[in-house]
């Protein structure tokens, strides 16, 4: 814990940046839960509210990959700001939500939002390594992680009680506060121009093509990020089968209430609280690559005994301790995997390799939410469940395996774009 603490202590701008993700994320969990109660409670409709979490994953598959373009030419720092201001603006039209006809407004801020976060959330990655030592990368993206839960936590409950309360204005309110409060925070942050001014050039299509290329084939080209990718496309396969079945493993299969199932997500969190801040103390955390390869392996381990140990013991406790005990694997393979994808890009693509990244996640995901929900009833949860935490016990090795070499390892490719000394983002050496 004391490693945590030093950093936070020290960093004036990283304790800046972990303030204004805690701020903003908080405020985005608030939303998201009062904006799903607030459509089921109007509509009293499942597809509606389904129809959001498609309106929120669209971005990710549309224009994520193509927003990393813009973010390597852009400052960081001040993408990060213009971004929070953008999303704190979007949020108006939620204040003429008035009854269930206008719901579709609310599927138009999702979508809005879900595009400013393509820009917003590969900046604030890039961003972490400018302001942190190398040698507290992991420690740092661990924290961060700690962020996720701790919002989900209280967003979980608070934003519900938000919706019931004052209705999706008040929510809407709440989340505006955050995205200035973050803005605010982000502003102080000290660190250098990341990029210089670029003028204006004539064929601005024909550069974002090729710099949109460059990305892809330095992403698809490296052995190391192509092992990123793929790692990132396993695991949001098995992200969209969980979304689909938790809530159906935890009330058919265990026959919990409703509100067991809040306290099960409730474990879930603290877990990933618990877990984050011991991987973030940890004495020897700097080995990215075995937290992200042995921290799959033993997720998936847990989640198979999550998903099959019913069929021995059809009890509601075990998974409390199952749940609280996965979050610390779960921590190390995310503070593995943001800390390799930091460390392996090259800062100028750091970008457009998120981005790239995020979509095949995105893609994963979906494909994994029909799945699950098309197979659910006719396989069953328990094995649909099963092959979630299997894919996640196969990820790791391959990790494990395809990491081996250095980060500066480049395939015989000719036209693998290479930064020279003096090349800028979108510019290859020759």
């Amino acid at each position: 814990m004391r490693n945590v603490w030093h950093l936070v202590r020290r960093n004036r701008d990283y304790r800046l940046l972990l303030g204004a993700n805690l701020v903003s994320q908080g405020g985005d969990w608030i939303l998201a839960i009062g904006m799903m109660f607030y459509i089921y409670d109007t509509t009293r409709s499942s597809l509606a509210a389904g129809t959001m979490l498609l309106a929120a994953l669209a971005p990710q598959l549309a224009f994520s990959s193509l927003a990393g373009v813009f973010v390597d030419r852009w400052d960081r720092r001040t993408t990060m700001v213009v971004s929070n201001l953008l999303l704190a603006a979007c949020l108006v039209p939620l204040f003429f939500v008035r009854a269930s006809g206008d719901v579709w407004i609310i599927y138009v801020v999702v979508f809005v939002q879900g595009v400013l976060e393509q820009f917003f959330v590969p900046a604030e990655a890039a961003m972490v390594p400018q302001v942190v030592p190398a040698d507290d990368l992991v420690a740092a993206n661990a924290l961060n992680g700690q962020n996720r839960q701790v919002a989900r936590l209280v967003g979980a409950a608070v934003g519900g009680i938000l919706a019931a309360v004052g209705g999706i204005a008040l929510v809407a309110v709440v989340d505006l506060v955050s995205y200035l409060a973050a803005a605010a925070l982000v502003a102080m942050v000290k660190a250098e121009r990341t990029t210089p001014p670029r003028a204006a050039k004539p064929a601005a299509r024909r550069r974002v093509r090729r710099e949109w290329t460059e990305g892809l084939t330095l992403c698809f080209g490296r052995r190391d990020l192509a092992t990123l990718l793929i790692f990132r496309t396993m695991s949001g396969f098995g992200e969209g089968v969980i979304t689909v079945l938790l809530a159906p493993f935890v009330i058919s299969v265990l026959h919990a209430s409703g509100a067991q199932y809040g306290a099960v997500n409730s474990a879930l969190a603290v877990g990933g609280i618990v877990g984050a801040v011991t991987v973030a103390g940890m004495r020897r955390a700097n080995r990215p690559r075995a937290l992200l390869g042995y921290g799959a392996l033993a997720f998936g381990a847990l989640d198979l005994v999550i998903a099959l140990y019913p069929l021995a013991l059809p009890r509601l406790w075990p998974v409390f301790v199952l749940i609280g005990i996965v979050g610390f694997p779960a921590a190390a393979m995310n503070a593995g995997f943001q800390t390799l994808q930091q460390t392996r890009t090259p800062d100028a693509f750091r970008g457009r390799v998120s981005g790239a990244i995020t979509t095949g996640s995105a893609v994963a995901m979906v494909l994994g939410i029909v799945l699950a929900g098309a197979l659910g009833q006719v396989v069953g949860i328990i094995p649909i469940i099963a092959i979630q935490g299997l894919i996640h016990v196969i990820a790791g090795p391959v990790v494990l395996l395809r990491m081996r070499r250095g980060p500066a390892e480049l395939p015989d490719d000719p036209a693998l774009p290479v930064l020279a000394p003096g090349t800028g983002p979108g510019r290859t050496a020759s």
